[in-house]
């Protein structure tokens, strides 16, 4: 949408470059960590639903790195500051392993479309009793497409 010289992004919207295809999936592991070091790790992003200041820290894009199985999974990271913007929360979930400096795990959602399929980001936040909010990790999950409507979901809500 263009409306006084502003032009509104899409939000939640990845699709791999021509360069990204070419690459390996370790190598597009690879580059997408190297991205999400330049861009996220250390910022902290606040979520319009609810106010919450989240960082992203080394140990959550560790989480991240190590569980990305698939190609969408990885390019996803690319919009981890749209999805923990965008993202509406769900509900908490305490520590199952009963941790003194862990409050509990917050699990919020979030449409969106990498490579031009429809997902939802299951986003899982730590709370922390010293640091607060950090994201901890996100996983896609199909999203499933009425068979008689013929119609694919929208990203909003």
């Amino acid at each position: 949408m263009e409306e006084a010289g502003y032009i509104e992004k899409p939000q939640n919207i990845i699709i791999e470059t021509d360069v990204e295809r070419k690459l390996s999936l370790n190598d597009l592991r690879k580059e997408c960590l190297r991205y999400v070091r330049e861009h996220f790790q250390g910022k902290a992003f606040t979520n319009k639903s609810t106010g919450r200041e989240i960082k992203v820290s080394r140990e959550g894009i560790g989480e991240w790195k190590m569980k990305s199985k698939t190609r969408e999974q990885i390019v996803s990271i690319k919009i981890l500051d749209q999805l923990l913007e965008n993202s509406t929360f769900d509900h908490d979930f305490p520590d199952e392993k009963g941790r003194q400096n862990i409050e509990n795990f917050s699990y919020f959602t979030s449409r969106c479309m990498v490579n031009e399929t429809p997902y939802m980001a299951i986003i899982t936040v730590k709370t922390t009793k010293p640091y607060g909010d950090k994201y901890y990790h996100h996983y896609l999950d199909d999203i499933k497409i009425e068979p008689r409507s013929g119609a694919a979901p929208t990203l909003a809500g």
